[in-house]
């Protein structure tokens, strides 16, 4: 009985060496799946060598590799559509509190809002109204109406010399739409602060502007002071 005791424990530490190496070879295999498939997720892309890797990993698992590459792709693809909803969000809400800002400058008692406009599309499809200036406003005087409209455009900070606040198509629609309705088009330019309160401020006509950029020397004539109203001088056409 004491010579079969060693033997017994011999064999059954076998066992158990055995049964462990096992369970080291499983383990490091599953925790390498998890950090590839994390490390996909961080970076937002699934290049084909990183696909190639979670394939090899999922099928020593015993795994639907094309399943878990299927999955992978679709919340890669989910997650994307999110960031960029939220991109647009936020610019959308930038846009808009800089055009609260530029209408809280004209005075109720002498200006009405005709036209606020909203850039609602879907699929290409979009109101008239979209591309045209974002507010169209009116004097009031003397029971005489005097029309024009602004188009607000806010910059954080521009880089280099220039700011760019618009592309070709649409300075041209600016113009297009002024001379169609023969009243002026002004460009309402917020640089830096928040959109809700600009550190600077410029009032720049549409007929002044041949390229939708300006060298910001060329725009000290156009700055007004952020913390004063506009208003309209109707018989030169300015917005002061």
């Amino acid at each position: 009985m004491s010579k079969m005791l060693p033997i017994t424990l011999v064999i059954l530490g076998g066992i158990l060496l055995i049964a462990g190496i096992v369970l080291l070879l499983k383990s490091p295999k599953s925790e390498s799946l998890n950090q590839v498939i994390s490390a996909v997720k961080a970076d937002g892309i699934m290049t084909p060598k990183e696909e190639k890797l979670i394939r090899e990993v999922a099928e020593s698992e015993g795994k639907n590799a094309d399943a878990t590459i299927a999955q992978i792709k679709k919340e890669l693809a989910d997650s994307q559509e999110d960031s960029e909803t939220e991109l647009i969000d936020v610019n959308q809400k930038a846009g808009l509190d800089f055009e609260k800002f530029v209408v809280q400058k004209f005075d109720s008692k002498y200006f009405d809002i005709r036209n606020w406009a909203g850039d609602k599309f879907v699929e290409g499809r979009y109101a008239d109204t979209t591309t045209q200036p974002d507010i169209q406003l009116s004097l009031k005087l003397r029971g005489i109406s005097y029309p024009f409209a602004v188009e607000c455009k806010w910059r954080n900070h521009p880089k280099g010399d220039f700011v760019r606040f618009a592309d070709d198509r649409q300075l041209e629609r600016y113009k297009t739409f002024g001379q169609r309705e023969n009243y002026p088009v002004f460009i309402v330019l917020g640089i830096g602060g928040k959109p809700s309160d600009p550190a600077e401020l410029y009032i720049i006509p549409i007929h002044d502007l041949n390229k939708p950029i300006l060298h910001q020397g060329a725009m000290r004539k156009y700055r007004k002071k952020v913390d004063s109203d506009f208003f309209f001088e109707q018989e030169s056409g300015q917005l002061r």
